[in-house]
Parts: structure tokens; sequence; C-alpha cells
């Protein structure tokens, strides 16, 4: 499904642009950050759910044991994530200290709990603060696979309701006492949980994706209003609790085309190899964002105004080359450190039949 890697791209362009613009930009006018988070979350509820309950039916025929589906898939999650997590954490560590909580609070970055220090400290300056994601989902990728595996058959579909409606709860529980971060994994599970529900979806019940496209497009109609008018309340706003969820239905219907493939010129775009090409390589591009702008780019500029008959000296000069700067340091993690390791997970195939 390449269109999906399409989502990915546009998910970490709104993340560059809410990070690389100022607030008071006409560009983050809308919560991009949000926005290109809630869609990787969505992303991820959908995949990883479809994975596991594709390989729990495996397990009734007798193909695999539960175990070993428990174990593959954590196996071929570190595969994807570790490597370069860990070492931006040991360069930040070594090299750029001061930019982060990092040296201080060393056990919650090593051991995917930053999103509840980020909670406890609200530091929103620290580089690596975009990280809470990461955190969040590699805490549901621990947790989300026993659920799916250990849950009877016909039961899932109302515990990925409830999960949805838990994460609607608690971001409600912690508004009320003043906690507006969502941060914590328990907040973005209506995001994993709708992703998750297509995939039940899909999997489980196939005759029933009309109906459930059809239902979609007038929620996505209803969301889309009412994301409008929340955007236009203030920050601290009781109801901005309610944003989250609002997204994860905006998202789950690009999820759901791009799973079908949008067609005509939609189509070709959604397929274009560079923006596909660019989701490929997110994970890096997420990763290394923030260090690439604040500290990579400023150098070569200076580098390269020796030679400019022109001054470089602007925003907008400075974002497109830490775009480019950006570019190509994920696409060298992809080639020389990411693809390398995931080329390993041929090795841990979930069940005979996959291998």
């Amino acid at each position: 499904m390449p269109q999906l890697d399409a989502l990915r791209a546009f998910a970490v362009s709104f993340v560059l642009i809410f990070h690389w613009f100022p607030q008071t930009s006409l560009l983050n006018i809308l919560p991009n950050g949000s926005i290109g988070v809630t869609l990787f979350f969505v992303l991820s509820g959908f995949l990883i759910t479809q994975i596991l309950i594709k390989n729990r039916n495996e397990v009734l025929l007798g193909h695999s044991s539960l175990s070993e589906v428990y174990k593959n898939f954590i196996i071929r999650r570190a595969l994807r994530i570790f490597p370069i997590y860990y070492l931006f954490l040991l360069f930040i560590y070594f090299f750029l200290p001061q930019t982060s909580d990092l040296s201080r609070y060393p056990a919650y970055y090593f051991l995917y709990a930053y999103n509840l220090l980020l909670h406890q400290t609200g530091n929103w300056a620290d580089m690596l603060s975009p990280f809470w994601t990461l955190s969040a989902e590699e805490q549901f990728y621990l947790v989300w696979p026993t659920v799916v595996l250990m849950t009877p058959r016909p039961m899932l579909r109302n515990v990925i309701i409830v999960t949805i409606l838990l994460g609607v709860t608690s971001r409600v529980l912690w508004a009320l006492n003043g906690n507006f971060h969502g941060v914590l994994t328990p907040t973005c599970l209506d995001a994993f949980g709708i992703g998750a529900l297509w995939s039940h979806t899909v999997v489980e019940q196939p005759e029933t994706m009309p109906l459930f496209r059809k239902r979609l497009l007038w929620a996505t109609l209803l969301a889309f209003v009412a994301f409008l008018y929340l955007v236009s309340l203030p920050y601290t706003s009781f109801f901005k609790v309610f944003q989250r969820t609002l997204l994860s239905v905006l998202s789950l219907y690009f999820v759901v085309h791009a799973s079908f493939g949008f067609k005509g010129p939609a189509g070709r775009f959604m397929t274009h190899p560079a923006l596909v090409y660019m989701g490929r390589i997110s994970y890096g591009i997420y990763v290394y964002h923030m260090v690439v702008s604040s500290h990579l780019t400023p150098p070569v500029l200076s580098f390269l105004s020796r030679f400019s008959p022109v001054s470089l000296d602007s925003p907008g000069i400075h974002r497109l080359i830490s775009f480019v700067l950006l570019l190509l340091i994920a696409t060298l993690s992809w080639y020389l450190i990411e693809k390398p390791f995931n080329d390993l997970k041929r090795y841990f195939s979930y069940s005979k039949s996959a291998a």
C-alpha cells in the first residue's frame, strides 16, 4: 500500500511546519504538530492491529503459537525503531547535552518513558521533546499485542471501542486537573484505537466495509466542522481535549482511502515516487529534524555564505537548506542503518505460512 507511505510523508511534513515555522505564522494557524502526530498514531493503530489479527488467526489455525507471535512482533519492532533511536540519544548525550534533559534523567529516555517525564516537567524546550510520541508508541506496542492476541475473537471489536473511549476519558480526567499536554499513552488510545477499528473491519468483517466507509464519510464531515470550531478556541480550553479524537476521525478517512488506493489525479499524486520515498524515510526525518535545523544548518549556511553573491541570512533559505540536509541525512540513515536492520526481519517470520 504505497499510498500509506505518502500519508507518512504528509504526517512528518506537518511536524516540520509546526517546529520550523513561528507559531504566529499563518501556516501554523492549524495545530500542525497535533495533526501530524495523530496521523502517525492512526496509521500505527491500523497497521499494527492488522498484523496482530492476521497472526492471531494463524495461531488459531495451528501455524504458530502466541508466544512466538509476541516474541517476533517485539523483535521486529525493535529492529525497526531501536537502532537510530539509541544512536541519536547517545549523540545528544555526549555532544549536545545542554539541549536536553537527557543527561539529568537518562532512564526516562533510554527506557522509552520520556512521555512520563514530559508530563511532569512540561519542558517543551527540550530538543528531544518530539520523542514523547516514540515513547507512547513503544508503550502501546508492548501492551497491545497481548490485548489483541488474548481477547476472544467475538469480543475484540468491543475491546477496541472501549480502548477508544478510554483515550477520550483519560484526556478529560487529566484536563479536569489542569493538565492539557496529552502525552501519556492512555491519552493517545483513541487515535490508536480508531486505526485499529478499521483493521478489524478489513480482516474480520470485510463484508461491512461499504457500510463502514459510508458512516465514516458522515463522521468525517461532522469531525471537520467540530475541528474548525475547536481551532478557534484558546489552547487551554477544556473542549480542546476532544481535538485528538476529531483529528483521528479525519486521519482515518485518508487512511481508509489510501488503503484502497486513491484514484485519478489524487492517486497519481499519492503514488509519486518522491512522496512515497519521503514516507519511507519519515522515521529518520522525524528523529533528526530538530537537531538539523538548530545545529547543522547554521554552520553549513556560514560556509556557503563565503561563496554566495547574495545574503543567505533569511528564514526561508534556512528552512530550505535544513530540508535538503534533513533529506540527505535521513537517506544515509535509511540505507546505512535502518534498512540493514530492517532486512533482518526475515529471520523472525510470524508463522510457518509467512516464512
